[in-house]
């Protein structure tokens, strides 16, 4: 399955699942793999795989931590020495959304491993 299918599919999912406003509190709500339109993120308790669709090598980046508060997750990483910040947020369902930070845009995200098991797809 190409990732305009799976793209395709979630918003699809999206309209005629109800609506699940979730608050992310913990690491099960950010844990797995998550389909972006440029990217794919897969989270783990010590580390951010970020997987490009245009065949580039993926990037693999120490997590440093994990903080939950308003609904987010801020997420400290490591690029090399570089000490970075990204906040998670807008956590409906089995979608959610990159925060914009400075000149990187705002990135939505559907969590792959529910497309894969739904059972309403």
């Amino acid at each position: 399955m190409n990732k305009r299918t799976v793209a395709l599919i979630a918003l699809f999912a999206g309209w005629i699942l109800p609506a699940h406003i979730a608050d992310a509190t913990t690491y099960k709500d950010i844990a797995g793999q998550w389909c972006g339109d440029v990217t794919d993120y897969v989270f783990t308790p010590n580390t951010l795989t970020v997987k490009f669709h245009n065949n580039r090598p993926a990037n693999v980046f120490k997590i440093t931590k994990y903080t939950y508060a308003n609904n987010s997750v801020r997420i400290d990483w490591l690029n090399g020495p570089k000490e970075s910040v990204t906040v998670f947020a807008e956590f409906v369902g089995s979608a959610m959304a990159q925060q914009q930070n400075g000149d990187k845009p705002r990135r939505p995200f559907q969590l792959l491993s529910f497309l894969l098991w739904s059972p309403y797809l």
